[in-house]
């Protein structure tokens, strides 16, 4: 924050840009100038408080209710060609598809509990894996009928590496279950030419979720990580322990985001680059996330979690790997789905959405806000903010509290800059931008001091 010393007495100080962002760690009385004690629903990545993410109805999924979805490609041997269909497991657990022109059901293919999917090759065709915690897979090639594998684990996770599946199940707590090669619907373990499985006993708990990552299988568990070396022959498979954690890993947020995996625990945000773990996000304070979900987009990954209240998500965080930046948006998300090249929500009313940066949801601007955290300025005498100046696009609203009382201002909109002459004296100070309308635009907010 700029501060300029004013001819007739008093000082002038100018927050020219908000991309310091929030900082959670802190008492509000000991932040920077300049950095936010709470920051919801604004953007502030480059500089001004614009709308941050939200949830657009979608023309694809509009009035559809559901639990995921997913979007298959595959190749038309007949047509030459590669064809696309979107797919959603409703909330009945029924799958539709709609190759563009209309939806189908999925005959003969339905879910109890949450499901998952992959693609493979499978002879010789693009084939869409489907299994979940409490059902038994399913295969479909988008033309024949879905094929069910009765032979075949329940199961809780999956990935494929080096042509086989490998697949943590609900039943068994300690064991990487791994298909054959080349098939990913057989699991015949008698054999050790085909299936199998490894073991993993240890402290570090039950094993929550599988990834494929720098060629190796690695293997997320309540507290650590362990990785798995499995190449072409089963007799050379290893296990090696990497990592010990000293809070619980929400398997929902583990996330391969390029070259690291991303992952929320109950003790902070953390990214893993297959030898080390490091804290990211330290300024965030995250709550207990049981139910985190998250995906990775456009160099970013997003994350719903809880970070106001604990249980339900209640905040969408999106993190850019890249820059180092990152946004927080109040957004009730059960759980999070990436296909094709969009970000889609499922709500906690399963209605589906396209996550996008347009500060609403399905229409409905949300409440944004950008709150200081209490400034003495460096004097504990009784000072007077004589004037008070803003820059807004749309409607927006200044709050000022002077040791406890707040007074409410309106800023003007259409981009100019807002004069308030509030002539509010006190000690400690607390200023507070929010807007409830999108296209707010915030900038360049100062105020002048006199006395102290």
């Amino acid at each position: 924050m700029n501060r300029i010393k004013m001819p007739g007495g008093g000082s002038r100080r100018l927050l020219r840009n908000f991309s310091a962002n929030v900082d959670m760690r802190f008492d509000d009385a000991v932040l920077a100038e300049g950095t936010a004690s709470k920051i919801s629903g604004f953007d502030v990545t480059d500089g001004a408080l614009t709308d941050g993410y939200g949830v657009e109805d979608c023309p694809e999924y509009s009035g559809k209710k559901g639990q995921t979805v997913w979007q298959f490609t595959r190749y038309d041997n007949e047509a030459n060609e590669y064809k696309t269909c979107n797919m959603y497991c409703d909330v009945n657990g029924y799958v539709h598809y709609n190759y563009g022109d209309g939806w189908v059901i999925l005959q003969h293919v339905s879910f109890s509990t949450l499901p998952d999917a992959l693609t493979y090759r499978l002879y010789g065709d693009d084939s869409l894996i489907m299994t979940s915690p409490t059902d038994k897979m399913f295969v479909w090639d988008g033309v024949s009928s879905a094929q069910r594998i009765i032979d075949c684990p329940f199961i809780s996770s999956m990935t494929m590496h080096y042509e086989r599946m490998f697949a943590t199940t609900p039943g068994e707590s300690n064991a990487v279950y791994y298909s054959d090669d080349l098939d990913p619907t057989n699991w015949n373990a008698s054999s050790m030419t085909e299936g199998g499985y490894v073991q993993l006993l240890d402290e570090r708990g039950k094993l929550l979720k599988v990834v494929d990552f720098l060629d190796y299988v690695y293997v997320f568990r309540e507290y650590g990580i362990s990785r798995v070396t499995a190449y072409a022959d089963q007799m050379d498979f290893r296990v090696a322990n990497l990592y010990v954690s000293g809070g619980r890993i929400y398997p929902g947020s583990v996330c391969v985001c390029g070259d690291t995996v991303m992952l929320l625990a109950s003790d902070g945000l953390y990214s893993f680059d297959g030898y080390n773990v490091t804290k990211r996000l330290k300024t965030v304070k995250f709550l207990p996330s049981p139910h985190s979900t998250a995906v990775y987009a456009d160099g970013k990954y997003y994350l719903s979690a809880c970070i106001e209240n604990e249980g339900e998500n209640d905040t969408l965080v999106v993190y850019d790997l890249g820059a180092g930046t990152f946004t927080l948006s109040p957004l009730s998300i059960k759980k999070l789905c990436k296909a094709g090249e969009n970000v889609y929500a499922i709500m906690n009313d399963n209605r589906i959405g396209k996550v996008t940066k347009c500060g609403s949801v399905f229409g409905q601007p949300y409440e944004k806000v950008w709150e200081s955290g209490e400034t003495d300025m460096q004097s504990g005498e009784v000072k007077t903010i004589s004037l008070i100046t803003a820059r807004s696009d749309g409607k927006a609203t200044l709050t000022l509290t002077a040791d406890g009382k707040r007074r409410t201002f309106e800023l003007t909109p259409g981009g100019g800059i807002t004069r308030i002459k509030p002539t509010v004296s006190g000690k400690v100070f607390r200023f507070r931008l929010s807007s409830s309308e999108t296209d707010a635009n915030i900038s360049r907010l100062g105020y002048t001091v006199r006395g102290g």
